[in-house]
């Protein structure tokens, strides 16, 4: 079993992310094969304050796909 603070994922199989692959369907099968946590595409920190429709689109979670994690990415000087 694999541990993260207090989240247990049935086992320690998990997806890695990867960029342009990993949407809701993708996810949603991999758990269906048995991953015990499934990695969301990186997103980044404009796109959410800006409310890109690409970036909310990537953000879509199915509660079946829990647990998840996600990457964001960002930042300014």
């Amino acid at each position: 079993m694999l541990k993260i603070g207090d989240i247990e994922m049935k086992n320690p199989v998990v997806l890695a992310p990867m960029a342009g692959v990993c949407n809701s369907a993708f996810r949603l099968t991999v758990k269906e094969f048995g991953a015990g946590l499934v990695c969301a595409e990186m997103v980044s920190d404009k796109g959410i304050v800006f409310k890109n429709e690409k970036t909310m689109n990537m953000l879509y979670i199915d509660e079946r796909e829990k647990p998840l994690s996600l990457q964001i990415f960002g930042g300014e000087k």
